[in-house]
C-alpha cells in the first residue's frame, strides 16, 4: 500500500513543482519586464536593454521586440534597432506602430531598405503563424468534407466544396511554404557600427572595400570563420566581421 501511494504522490508532487516553478518564472519576466519599462521610461536605455533581454527567458514576443528596439533607437544604437524592428514585424507585418519606427529609423540612418519580390511582399501580408493556422483550417474543413462525402454522399450532393477546398488549400500550402522560405531564409543584416571596415576577404588583413554606417542594411551571401560576406542595396559586395552587425533572425 505504501508502494501505491509513494508511486502516485511521486508524480504528483512533480507535477505541482512544474507549474509552480512555471507561475514563478512567468511572475519573475512580469516584474522584470516592468522593470525594463521603468528603466525606459527614465531614461535610463542601457539597464532598459539588459532587463528587457532578462525577461525574454519565457520567449520572444512582439511587444518584447519592439521594445528592444525602442531602447537600442534611443540609446543611439540605430543598427541593433532595425534589426528588433524587423524581428517583430515578422511577428506582426500589418503592426503600424512597428513600420513607423523602422521607417523613422531608415531616415534618422539615412538608409533605404533592400527591395524585396512582389512574392515577398504578397507572402509577408501576414505573418507565418497566421498563413500556417488559415492552412491548417483549410486542410481540415477539406478532409472533413471528404470524410463526409465517403460515409454519406447524400449530405453532400455535389463536390465541388471538396474540389473548392482542396485547390484553396493547395494554394495555401503554397503561400505557407514561402512564408516559410522567407521567415528561416532571411538574409537581411543592419551594420552596427559607423565606420567598420568591409574587406576583400574574410581576414582583418584584407584591403578596405568600404565602409559601413549605423543602420546600413545588408544581405549575407556566405560565411567563413568570424567574417560574413555581404552584399550591400548598390550591389557592392565583401566581408565584414560578424560584430560589426546584427541579425534579423534569433
Amino acid at each position: 500500500m505504501n508502494i501505491f501511494c509513494r508511486n502516485i504522490i511521486n508524480p504528483t508532487c512533480l507535477l505541482i513543482i512544474f507549474f509552480l516553478s512555471k507561475i514563478i518564472t512567468l511572475h519573475a519576466d512580469s516584474l522584470t519586464f516592468k522593470k525594463a519599462n521603468e528603466f525606459f521610461d527614465s531614461g535610463k536605455y542601457s539597464k532598459a536593454i539588459k532587463a528587457y533581454n532578462d525577461s525574454s527567458t519565457n520567449g520572444i514576443s512582439v511587444n518584447l521586440l519592439f521594445n528592444l528596439g525602442n531602447s537600442h533607437f534611443k540609446a543611439g544604437e540605430i543598427g541593433k534597432a532595425m534589426s528588433y524592428y524587423q524581428r517583430a514585424l515578422k511577428l506582426s507585418p500589418r503592426n503600424p506602430d512597428i513600420m513607423t519606427n523602422l521607417r523613422f529609423a531608415h531616415k534618422k540612418a539615412q538608409t533605404e531598405p533592400i527591395p524585396i519580390t512582389f512574392r515577398q511582399k504578397l507572402s509577408g501580408k501576414l505573418s507565418l503563424q497566421e498563413w500556417t493556422v488559415i492552412t491548417s483550417i483549410s486542410g481540415s474543413l477539406f478532409l472533413m468534407l471528404i470524410g463526409i462525402f465517403q460515409i454519406s454522399s447524400s449530405y453532400i450532393k455535389s463536390t465541388i466544396w471538396i474540389k473548392f477546398f482542396g485547390v484553396i488549400t493547395c494554394i495555401l500550402l503554397i503561400f505557407s511554404s514561402m512564408s516559410a522560405i522567407d521567415y528561416f531564409g532571411d538574409k537581411r543584416l543592419f551594420a552596427t557600427q559607423d565606420g567598420a571596415i568591409v574587406h576583400t576577404g574574410p581576414v582583418e588583413q584584407s584591403p578596405e572595400l568600404f565602409k559601413v554606417t549605423d543602420g546600413m542594411e545588408l544581405i549575407e551571401l556566405e560565411r567563413s570563420g568570424e567574417f560574413i560576406k555581404v552584399q550591400s542595396s548598390i550591389g557592392s559586395t565583401g566581408w565584414i566581421h560578424t560584430n560589426s552587425v546584427a541579425f534579423t533572425l534569433p
